[in-house]
């Protein structure tokens, strides 16, 4: 039997992974393959100088399939007049187009919220194994909310109403099987994935406004900002330099549209406040938008459903739109589904401060402005929520309701992705449409477009590969016959060793046949995870089958069990088992829990 050696990558995959038939453990410190019935086989092995029939090794899995295409993801709810998703459409349903071009769909996806397991193949029962069986773990978790409050944004009232609304939720919504987390844009009073209600309620009660507070005379909003320094509005101009008369002199007469207006004096300095506020706009809706992908990819590592909730006023990203839409790439990819909760709840849409009373026009442009900055600051919102499949809360007061309703992702979406023609990564934004070709009652909701950059398109295996998002789900998948469970030998008070058991029945393998020989190779990716759902460890390796007829005859009706164990603390702990069949493509993904005795985690 080969040795099997440690590889060195980012996933930590295992050290040891070993196979024997199905029967009594062996008591050497790696098992010997099929020790209690190959070891005639490994004789004749020997003098014909044949290959093993078995050999086990580690393997290092391909976790990017390199790209041969430019891909863009689109994920699209369907919903009927009612408002449910509708679960029952397929690939010719849809329609696509890229500005205003038809779009061939080269991939189709339909992902359910809450799958139920495939029925599984029947299998040949294994022996029973020789450790002492894990006593049943408790409820592992399978839905995952982060919500994220934008401190950097959110006015104190607005903090104080979503926070209580974020514990009412938490107390009266959150399942035994759901797991919260509290992130913020400033990174403070952060909490990771967890069930402790205390937990929860010490961030979310700890969390306090960080948005700036104008001073002095001239109150320079965020939009006003931007269209006084980066556009050079001359209605923001006139809005500007009319206040900075009112402010530096007592004056109500309407200000220039033009910069620079009264160099030296009070156009002038005011003109280099906006410049100044939109400095620390600008730097702000950065660190935003960076601390929401920081979430997306948080929330990328925990298996099962994955939502996240940003409770937000909005800002401005009028220049950082290729970002954003880099956050909507990273979430579709990572399966994350974004929604919004504006914090600002039901507003009247009038200027909080009438500034200049005896100049009507103004105070009416005024009003203008504030409304198009409403609609700008919320676009960040609406788009993430949008474009990945969520809901966007907005207008209205009833903050319970919005976490309630943003929390939920939809039951049933579909990915769609496609291969642009001779597109130029040239910044350029392309806008999507889809449609379905017999629309009836039924409502679209899909992404809006995307930028054409080598930021925001993904290769052919976008971001997460294929086994990484098997590994990382809670879906089971039964296209191998395969069972695994899990059995905990003590070592002493602190720590257990946690071994895990995957049966195969090889009988349906789809074999290659060289020199006479049925040839397949198995690849076992065992992953555990806390009672959290938080990745722990994992380790890999695969088994070389070399089998002559005689042999396979026997294991097709005993199959083959593989082992690896962990050394863990005491606590409760899921099991993810991915096998792959490398001759046919066949994948089976598992699940089992264990819960080592000792002690909490």
């Amino acid at each position: 039997m080969g040795r099997i050696a440690p590889i060195n990558r980012s996933f930590r995959l295992g050290r040891e992974l070993v196979a024997r038939a199905a029967g009594p453990k062996s008591s050497s410190a790696l098992f010997v393959l099929l020790a209690l019935v190959l070891a005639s086989c490994l004789e004749a092995a020997q003098k014909t100088a044949n290959p093993p029939e078995m050999q086990a090794h580690e393997t290092t899995p391909q976790f990017r399939i390199r790209a041969e295409r430019n891909l863009v993801l689109v994920r699209v709810v369907v919903r009927d007049d009612k408002g449910r998703t509708v679960s029952n459409l397929h690939k010719e349903d849809f329609r696509l187009l890229d500005d205003g071009k038809p779009q061939e769909i080269a991939d189709f996806s339909v992902e359910v919220s809450n799958p139920k397991p495939q029925a599984a193949q029947p299998l040949a029962a294994p022996t029973a194994p020789a450790a002492t069986a894990a006593p049943p773990a408790a409820v592992v978790p399978q839905r995952f909310v982060g919500l994220f409050f934008d401190d950097y944004h959110t006015e104190i009232e607005g903090v104080m109403r979503t926070r209580q609304a974020a514990w009412r939720y938490v107390q009266t919504s959150v399942r035994p099987q759901d797991r919260v987390a509290i992130f913020t844009a400033t990174g403070k009073d952060q909490v990771d994935f967890t069930s402790d209600l205390a937990k929860l309620h010490e961030a979310l009660f700890h969390l306090v406004a960080r948005a700036r507070t104008p001073m002095g005379c001239l109150r320079i909003d965020d939009y006003e900002a931007y269209l006084v320094t980066r556009r050079k509005d001359p209605e923001a101009l006139k809005l500007l330099n009319t206040d900075a008369l009112k402010c530096a002199f007592g004056i109500n007469s309407v200000g220039s549209d033009r910069p620079d207006f009264g160099a030296g004096g009070a156009g002038n300095e005011a003109e280099f406040e906006a410049a100044d506020v939109w400095a620390h706009v600008e730097l702000e809706s950065k660190f935003a938008l960076q601390a929401i992908e920081l979430s997306v990819r948080r929330m990328a590592a925990m298996p099962g459903q994955r939502s996240l909730v940003l409770v937000s006023p909005g800002f401005l990203t009028e220049t950082e739109k290729e970002k954003v839409d880099a956050v909507t790439d990273r979430a579709l990819q990572q399966r994350v589904v974004i929604s919004a909760i504006d914090a600002a709840g039901l507003t009247t849409g009038l200027p909080r401060d009438i500034t200049n009373a005896a100049l009507p026009s103004i105070e009416a442009l005024r009003m203008r402005l504030n409304k198009t900055g409403a609609v700008a600051m919320s676009g960040v919102l609406t788009y993430l929520s949008s474009d990945t499949g969520g809901v966007f809360f907005h207008n209205s007061n009833d903050f319970a309701e919005g976490f309630r309703e943003a929390a939920a992702v939809p039951e049933v979406y579909y990915v769609l992705s496609f291969s642009p023609q001779d597109v130029k990564l040239n910044g350029q934004f392309h806008s999507l449409k889809v449609s379905l070709t017999n629309p009836g009652h039924l409502s679209v909701q899909a992404r809006r477009g995307y930028f054409a950059s080598e930021a925001t398109l993904v290769e052919k295996a976008p971001g997460a590969s294929e086994l990484e998002r098997a590994v990382f789900s809670l879906e089971e998948v039964h296209g191998l016959p395969a069972e695994v469970s899990a059995q905990v030998e003590k070592l002493n008070d602190q720590k257990s060793k946690l071994i895990v058991s995957i049966h195969v029945n090889i009988a349906s393998l789809r074999y290659r046949q060289e020199a006479g020989r049925s040839v397949d190779t198995l690849i076992f990716d065992t992953a555990l995870f806390d009672r959290d759902g938080k990745y722990v460890t994992s380790k890999e390796a695969s088994i070389d089958l070399n089998l002559s007829d005689a042999t396979l005859e026997k294991f097709s009706k005993s199959g083959i069990v593989a082992q690896t164990n962990f050394e863990v603390a005491p606590g409760t702990y899921r099991v993810r088992e991915v096998v792959r069949d490398r001759e046919s493509t066949g994948t089976v993904a598992l699940n089992c829990d264990a819960e080592v005795p000792g002690g909490a985690q």
